[in-house]
């Protein structure tokens, strides 16, 4: 059957073009980013290692500090999945951002589908709404981030809670234990999967032993519930299978202990109201979290209350964390306000619109609503090429990290121990791995300490130069304008010999 026949059998309606509008015209282009994260070039530089040695790292040998350290690489199948994209030129980076785009739409539709287990009655404009709230929170932290794969399994272990919620045969179960393999070898966001997975097991013990019964949907039963519990036991077990063996266990919290990283990494940065990102966590809670609690609280099962608090505190404490809280968060607001908003004097009023819109059409306003989601469709992909082709990607590269600088060392060679930005080492290591560089985004190898010296340096705490000479540094890249460039220019040690919008170089006189 043709595509036409097919739609003009079937129908066409306005609301399928409105949510395709939504993945293709809203999610797609947010989610589409260059590679302006820093982190994503020491990502990169691993992952090249692994495929040319066929080994994974175990020990540092990349920075000045940190040389001879143990490093857990954690993240060592994501990133031989950069290497190989970025080993295909600048095509090959454009390809990575559309993946890392893609994984972001497929995280929003599993949330999609999510929704309709938890709630069918849920119409398709309260799943648009909550999941742009979503959208909106966590877009600034999207990108080609490994994180953005937290996301996208964190959504798959919830789609899992979910289903076995409504279907309680444990083959569901199976899938935990192979999403926390694959987990544990693309990221140590894992520990998502046991912060859902533990949050649904005592919910539901807590509902079903005060005998709850939100909005009229009962809670699990015990053999239920001790399913559950043997799910999440067998992920605990099916984490060992990584290359890093039982290391990977205590990771994360190790990484969680480096309290020098909300001092200075942005992405551990607490969401406080004094950046966008704490007005964006607290419109949140102000549109979302606080109306559940004060009008769908006889709705709300003990589980989602437990998700929706731990996603925001974890948020509220890092702004990393708002990549998560928004799309879930987003989900599980629509499953337990929307019903409320949905009994409502507008919802009533407006119900019998949203109903015809959500209706198959044929003829010709089939044909016309399916040329908007064909039109929304092209735009939407359209707009994230523009952002990602390869003159915008390496633009926005450039805006961010020291292209030109390590360009003009390549021609230049100035000395052998540098003195380099933490966000630039990942960059300058994987364009020059020929020279150590002082250090890179790999918090977990340097640890606390050296990071506090590190910060101590660049903020001026004390003199700077003792660290230079203690560590041999004979030439140094960083931001022009700051305080450390300042000391370089006014020092009689150092000699400034390149300098760009961007970056400046000083050497040893």
């Amino acid at each position: 059957m043709s595509a036409s026949r097919g739609m003009r059998s079937t129908g066409f309606p306005a609301a399928t073009a409105a949510v395709v509008g939504f993945f293709a015209a809203a999610v797609l282009p947010r989610a589409t980013w260059p590679l302006i994260d820093g982190d994503v070039w020491w990502h990169i530089r691993a992952g090249d290692d692994v495929l040319h040695t066929g080994r994974i790292p175990n020990v540092d040998t990349w920075s000045i500090v940190g040389a001879g350290r143990s490093w857990t690489s954690q993240d060592w199948l994501a990133n031989v999945f950069l290497a190989v994209g970025n080993g295909m030129g600048e095509w090959g980076r454009t390809a990575l951002s559309f993946l890392f785009g893609g994984f972001t739409v497929l995280a929003f539709w599993i949330l999609w589908r999510t929704i309709s287990l938890r709630l069918p009655s849920v119409g398709w404009l309260s799943r648009v709404v909550w999941l742009s709230v979503g959208l909106l929170l966590a877009g600034p932290v999207m990108g080609v981030r490994v994180q953005v794969l937290d996301l996208l399994l964190a959504t798959a272990v919830l789609w899992v809670l979910c289903r076995y919620q409504v279907d309680p045969r444990r083959r569901w179960l199976v899938a935990l234990p192979a999403l926390a393999a694959l987990w544990a070898n693309l990221h140590a966001g894992w520990v998502l999967l046991f912060l859902l997975g533990g949050a649904v097991l005592v919910g539901e013990i807590v509902d079903r032993a005060l005998r709850r019964d939100p909005a009229g949907r009962p809670p699990m039963a015990w053999g239920q519930i001790r399913g559950l519990a043997m799910g999440l036991g067998a992920s605990v077990a099916a984490l060992a299978l990584n290359p890093n063996g039982l290391a990977l266990y205590t990771y994360p919290f190790d990484t969680v202990r480096i309290t020098a990283l909300n001092r200075y990494v942005m992405e551990w940065f607490p969401a406080d109201l004094g950046s966008i990102f704490g007005w964006l966590l607290l419109g949140f809670v102000v549109v979302g979290i606080l109306p559940i609690f004060i009008f769908a609280r006889h709705r709300l099962r003990t589980s989602d209350a437990l998700i929706l608090v731990g996603l925001t505190v974890m948020a509220w404490r890092a702004i990393r964390f708002l990549l998560i809280v928004g799309p879930i968060g987003g989900a599980i607001v629509a499953v337990v306000l929307s019903p409320v908003l949905a009994d409502s004097r507008v919802g009533r009023s407006t119900s019998g619109a949203l109903a015809r819109l959500a209706q198959p059409v044929r003829g010709r306003r089939a044909t016309i609503n399916a040329g908007i989601a064909a039109t929304l469709l092209v735009l939407g992909v359209g707009v994230a090429l523009v952002r990602v082709s390869p003159p915008a990607q390496a633009a926005e590269i450039s805006r961010g990290l020291p292209v030109e600088a390590v360009a003009w060392l390549e021609k230049h060679p100035q000395g052998t121990r540098i003195f380099n930005r933490y966000e630039w080492g990942g960059y300058i290591g994987q364009h020059r791995p020929q020279q150590l560089v002082f250090m890179d985004g790999r918090a977990d190898v340097y640890g606390d300490r050296l990071l506090r010296r590190y910060i101590s340096i660049i903020g001026l705490e004390g003199d700077p130069q003792v660290l230079f000479d203690r560590y041999g540094i004979d030439y140094a890249v960083f931001p022009p304008g700051t305080p450390l460039a300042g000391w370089f220019d006014a020092s009689a040690a150092w000699k400034r010999v390149y300098l760009d919008e961007t970056a400046a170089i000083w050497v040893r006189r």
